[in-house]
């Protein structure tokens, strides 16, 4: 294994608590992979008995690919590990006992924004609650928006502290009616994903036993930002053996604002109910020594007492070297000479060959959204310097959303619109103007683009077609414009060379959600100036203000050709060869006295850290793991000022500040400087047959633009009509599996409860017969033999790691017959299909029973398609090697994807006609 002392004793304890302190580079996710390895290998531990939780799912997918790396030449296969976040981890928990959840099936967990929106758009019944006023009463400043915000802050806080509240306050009822609104609507936010699988197993003993026997050890990453719902769950689940590994540093616990409390690993070894082993990985095998001090000299300059596990960071013998690798690169005064100084020293390391790529380097700082930041990144880009900054809140300002506004707002404005209404104080109006003002400006030089946009504008001011469809048609009209051609037919790869792309595919999703919202299916002329009102006024204005992210990705977090941009949170869990950290103006947040009082109130504080130290705390674990991200050379810059009340670097930095010397003061010799190459993740990609394979059979560039750039597709009653029988079917399919005897009446109710659901959440309704048809289908299938035979698993998820790649699959159902197993795929029409469909649907079958194959002990001889429609089944035999040509499908199809080889479009003339790029691909000239 090649472990030092400490590595080895974490790896090798297995049975009861341990808890691991792994300091910044000390070989943490190393480690956690050796001692998987361990577990499975000389303890025969089953994945599926083992639990894995990761702060982020770049990490899970990190974990799991170098568990499988080590496997590669073994029969071996991650099916049943729970592995991923906790949030991903209580999804499952959540799904797998749907019938004990307050939820239903096809439940939605709502983002953020969706959340805020959400709120909003019930703030009546919040206003409505007596107390409202009085809570309030200081903040008749705030708009709706606002007041929105307020009141969620405070659920989420309750969410993640597990608190269930049962007073007469305002704030008690709000939050009780807050979560009776979201299970009604069969929706659940991200802060309560946690509190529902805890409710799940604490109140079901029998399931949690159940869970207990099947999980036998757990694992958690990062333990200082976990909050007290999640350790609630963790010792549930623990149960009385306690096989509970957690791992993280305290000196790096920054989540507070999400709820994330120090406690749980400074008091881990106090609550477990037996003996915990403490292990402290010390060496510290990234960073240069005289970075490593400097983190140890920032880290111990505050008085800490009880309220950190002491630590003693080392370096190996081959960093075991007094050189200079920490200076400050500052300037007095000058912003303007402080933005130059910069430029000049990245574009020195590029051109010197200090560094091959300018992604070597990241910049860490407190926020990057305010003006200083944003105005340094737009200079170093004019210096030729790229800049990756996606939470930089550059979004509405890049050109390609700006013109896609301006066009928006060409098209559906009204003379008595509310944005042209000059009552109506609208914040960004001038945005608009700028957005509109651009458009009119290029129909001045541009003839062609004129032509177009005055044709479609008079489709959608003269209503004269009930064919328009909904916003986001519109969107895909305004996309498929020769303006925007060259962003879609871009063949080069890389996030900053299709940063245009990837914001189209965001907007995409944007309008989209304004549809769900504003339940629009087609515009009209009765309904399109309050929709358009909506879009401008509510919609886009709200995440203007609020501010929208560009596209990361979850492997490339360093793109070639930029520096990266990042907030000292986004930074948690990388590393990087040059850090440069600013935001030294910082100081210490102060909050205020009135929301202090209620959190006293309300939130169970046990006065674990004194409440006047705890902002100290908080800033100095912030900037302690700004500065361990460094590899090889730390650099801390600002613009000095000594003069007002704002003094550069503020006091808390001033000390350690002033012990570095000045980049050029001759301390750090260049000649001897190495810098290392930043690190790629490895990341096994997962593709399925349906999802991947065909899809981009069908049509390489319609695939590109939906699943890479996340275009979305316009739902329609074919597949809202498909969703709805099979998420149907599967309960009943659970119900039998559960032994749970069929009531006609309630599959009738369970049906149309679901399509009310669906119905709210897609925007799309049935005719009458329509819907009573699938009733009737359904009804069928209760009352075929079908549902007596032997039902073993509902919904299975599989996956197979095939060298550089994942293969995944849901089945649908799978039954035993003389105890061998076949698989059953339901589908929603008839047996009478064409000779393609018919092969790929039984290509997608043989898959399937290898898939199982090699997940099973059981044999499995086949499966069955089983048509709905006419309740007709095709047997579909499987032997060993039916795959082999499948799989070699899979092979060429997912290195051509690898590749970014997405040049070819579809010649099919019925299905490019369904396509939402139809009227832009040049592939539909043909028709």
């Amino acid at each position: 294994m090649n472990l030092n002392i400490s590595q080895k004793e974490a790896v090798e304890t297995i049975e009861g608590p341990l808890l691991i302190i792994a300091g910044p580079g000390s070989g943490k996710t190393r480690t956690l992979v050796e001692r998987m390895v361990y577990m499975i290998k000389e303890k025969n531990i089953k994945p599926e008995e083992i639990m894995v939780s990761t702060f982020t799912e770049r990490a899970a997918r990190e974990l799991s690919t170098r568990i499988v790396n080590r496997f590669k030449n073994e029969n071996f296969h991650l099916e049943g590990l729970y592995i991923g976040t906790l949030h991903s981890i209580c999804l499952k928990i959540i799904d797998e006992n749907i019938f004990y959840s307050k939820l239903k099936k096809g439940y939605r967990v709502l983002d953020n924004i969706d959340q805020k929106f959400f709120i909003f758009s019930k703030l009546r019944k919040f206003k409505e609650i007596k107390g409202f006023k009085e809570f309030f009463k200081d903040k008749e400043y705030l708009n709706n928006w606002k007041i929105g915000e307020v009141l969620l802050k405070w659920f989420n806080k309750f969410s993640e502290e597990g608190i269930e509240l049962k007073g007469e306050k305002f704030l008690e009822k709000s939050y009780n009616l807050y979560k009776e609104i979201l299970f009604n609507e069969n929706c659940l936010d991200f802060s309560m994903i946690q509190n529902e699988a805890y409710r799940i197993l604490k109140e079901n003993p029998s399931k949690n036993m159940e869970f207990q026997n099947k999980i036998k050890y757990i694992m958690i990453d990062e333990y200082q930002d976990t909050n007290t719902i999640q350790e609630k769950l963790i010792f549930l689940i623990g149960g009385k053996k306690q096989n509970i590994c957690v791992v993280g540093d305290d000196d790096q616990g920054i989540y507070r604002f999400r709820g994330a409390t120090i406690r749980n690993i400074l008091q881990f070894p106090g609550r477990v109910n037996q003996n915990c082993k403490v292990v402290k990985l010390e060496v510290n095998y990234r960073s240069e020594k005289d970075i490593v001090n400097f983190c140890k000299e920032w880290i111990d300059s505050l008085y800490w007492d009880e309220y950190r596990h002491s630590k003693e960071l080392v370096v190996p013998n081959e960093k075991n070297s007094n050189r200079t690798r920490v200076v400050k690169l500052s300037v007095e005064e000058s912003e303007n000479k402080w933005q130059e100084r910069i430029a000049n020293f990245l574009i020195f390391m590029k051109n010197s060959k200090k560094i091959e790529d300018y992604n070597q380097v990241a910049f860490l700082f407190r926020s990057v959204k305010n003006r200083k930041i944003v105005s340094l990144a737009h200079y170093l880009e004019y210096r030729g310097i790229g800049v990756y900054s996606p939470r930089s809140n550059l979004f509405f300002s890049r050109d390609e959303i700006m013109q896609i506004v301006g066009i928006f707002l060409y098209i559906l404005l009204r003379k008595d619109s509310k944005v042209n209404n000059t009552e109506y104080k609208l914040d960004i109006q001038d945005y608009y103007k700028k957005c509109l003002n651009i458009v009119e400006k290029k129909m001045k030089t541009d003839l062609f683009f004129k032509k177009e946009l005055e044709d479609l504008r008079n489709d959608y001011q003269d209503i004269k077609s009930n064919n328009l469809g909904n916003i986001l048609n519109l969107y895909y009209r305004i996309i498929s414009m020769n303006v925007f051609r060259y962003i879609l037919e871009n063949e080069k790869n890389g996030i900053l060379e299709n940063r245009a792309l990837y914001n189209l595919g965001i907007f995409s999703k944007i309008v989209q959600k304004a549809d769900n919202i504003s339940n629009t299916t087609n515009l009209t002329e009765e309904n399109i100036i309050k929709i358009g009102d909506y879009f401008f006024t509510m919609h886009l204005k709200y995440l203007k203000q609020n501010g929208i992210d560009e596209y990361e990705d979850i492997k490339d977090f360093a793109p070639k050709g930029a520096v990266s941009f990042l907030t000292i949170h986004q930074s948690k869990g990388l590393e990087f060869p040059i850090v440069i950290v600013g935001s030294l103006e910082s100081t210490p947040e102060v909050e205020r006295e009135d929301e202090r009082d209620l959190e006293r109130e309300y939130l169970p504080y046990n006065d674990f850290e004194p409440e006047y130290r705890i902002k100290d705390f908080d800033f100095w674990r912030l900037y302690y793991t700004a500065f361990s991200r460094a590899k090889n050379l730390l650099i801390l810059t600002c613009v000095e000022t000594s003069k007002g009340k704002k003094q550069v670097p503020s006091l808390p930095f001033k000390r350690v500040y002033e012990l570095i010397p000045d980049i050029l003061s001759g301390d750090l010799n260049f000649s001897e400087l190495d810098i290392e190459k930043t690190n790629t993740i490895d990341i096994k990609e997962s593709y399925s047959f349906t999802g991947d394979l065909l899809k981009y059979k069908e049509c390489p560039y319609r695939y590109r633009l939906n699943k890479i750039f996340d275009f979305q597709r316009g739902k329609t009653m074919e597949n809202f009509y498909g969703t709805l029988i099979h998420e149907n079917l599967e309960n009943i399919n659970k119900n039998i599996l559960n032994k749970i005897d069929l009531d006609i009446e309630k599959v009738k109710d369970d049906y149309f409860y679901s399509y009310e659901i669906m119905r709210k959440k897609d925007g799309i309704s049935l005719k009458k017969e329509i819907l009573d048809y699938g009733l009737e289908q359904i009804i069928k299938y209760c009352n075929s033999d079908f549902i007596k035979k032997d039902f073993i698993s509902v919904e299975k998820e599989l996956f197979v790691f095939r060298g550089k790649y994942t293969i995944e699959g849901k089945l649908d159902l799978i039954i035993e017959e003389d105890e061998k197993l076949k698989i059953i795929d339901f589908k929603t029409g008839t047996d009478s299909i064409d000779d393609e469909k018919l092969e790929n649907y039984i290509s997608q079958i043989k898959l399937y029973c290898y898939l199982l194959s090699l997940n099973s002990e059981k044999k499995v001889i086949g499966g069955e398609i089983y048509f709905i429609k006419n309740q007709k089944l095709i047997q579909i035999p499987y032997e060993n090697g039916d795959e082999e040509n499948i799989l070699l499908d899979f092979d060429i199809i997912t290195e051509k994807i690898e590749k970014g080889d997405f040049l070819e479009k579809s010649t099919n003339k019925e299905k490019c006609l369904k396509c939402e790029f139809k009227k832009h691909c040049f592939g539909i000239n043909m028709i």
